[in-house]
């Protein structure tokens, strides 16, 4: 049995969607010396499959923008939740292209896969610094992570 994998996600030159690669920095040595894989990476779309394939169990921590919640409430989703919030990805080919596609290549999803998005105001403006608002929140937002990882 292969340890859980947490999958932090981001782009370092996207102001907001940078809030994955930040998270994953913070956390990184209390998931791993909690029994975790931690990966934080810059790579998405069909690339993931590399980090999916042959897991049970998957937490992708990355932005998301619904417009639902306030900004920096981190929001826990099923991989099906992602079409009806995202009608298109920053990243060409998202979670959903990336599932569809193992599935028809026979691969096995993992059994437990949760995406735990964090609402930004804007994941698309290129900077190296986050909004404001995101940024006051990063210590709370790292706590709610860190809880929900545990708790699952």
């Amino acid at each position: 049995m292969t340890k859980p994998l947490v999958l932090f996600l981001g782009n370092s030159i996207l102001a907001d969607d940078r809030i994955g690669l930040i998270l994953g920095e913070m956390l990184r040595e209390t998931l791993e010396a909690e029994g975790n894989d931690v990966e934080v990476i810059e790579k998405t779309g069909y690339v993931l499959l590399d980090y999916l394939e042959g897991r049970e169990r998957v937490i992708i921590v990355d932005s998301v923008m619904t417009g639902r919640h306030r900004i920096g409430e981190v929001v826990m989703l099923r991989p099906c939740d992602l079409q009806q919030i995202q009608p298109s990805s920053s990243h060409y080919a998202g979670i959903p292209e990336l599932i569809k596609l193992m599935r028809e290549l026979g691969l096995d999803l993992p059994r437990d896969f949760r995406i735990l998005g964090i609402e930004v105001e804007d994941p698309y403006v290129i900077s190296t610094k986050m909004s404001a608002r995101l940024e006051k929140e990063v210590n709370q937002i790292a706590e709610a992570i860190h809880r929900a990882i545990s708790a699952s």
